[in-house]
């Protein structure tokens, strides 16, 4: 199945001008990075945009009864279909430390390093979406959180909505 992946560019202005979503998913991907060095301490932290790749996708028909057809609270048209993607957000990070050894005590250091969280989602899609050959999704990063847990450890976090397009 060939997957069409197209990232949605709004303001916070155009919200407005949207029309209701109603294939969706909103989730969030975090990983812990630990460094190995004990000498590190981080100073600060940037990002780059992330970049988002699909591997795989699969429609699964989850049988469901007529009761639990409907639309829920956050407007998803719930259908007994499901897609199922896999896929992963490549970053990298920016990092700006020092570094305490034996001859400097603080040596100012800057490295970029780059780093895949791995993501699985599904998405309840129409009832009669059959298995075609293209899938067209769109996606919008809406955060993007890098937190520094310790001197050698950092959370990175990102908040997407993936959408299908009937």
């Amino acid at each position: 199945m060939e997957v069409k992946l197209e990232k949605m560019n709004c303001k916070l202005s155009c919200f407005e001008e949207l029309a209701p979503l109603e294939y969706f998913k909103q989730l969030n991907i975090y990983q812990n990075l630990n460094f190995n060095s004990k000498n590190l301490d981080i100073s600060n932290i940037d990002h780059t945009n992330p970049k988002i790749e699909v591997h795989s996708t699969k429609i699964i028909d989850t049988k469901i009864t007529e009761s639990i057809k409907g639309t829920s609270l956050e407007g998803q048209h719930l259908s007994g279909k499901n897609l199922i993607v896999v896929g992963n957000i490549n970053m990298n990070l920016i990092l700006e430390y020092f570094t305490k050894t034996k001859k400097i005590k603080n040596l100012k250091k800057r490295d970029i390093i780059n780093f895949n969280m791995p993501f699985s989602t599904f998405i309840v899609i129409p009832e009669d979406t059959c298995n075609t050959d293209t899938v067209n999704l769109r996606y919008l990063i809406e955060d993007i959180t890098i937190a520094n847990i310790s001197l050698n450890q950092v959370l990175a976090s990102v908040t997407m909505l993936i959408q299908y397009i009937d």
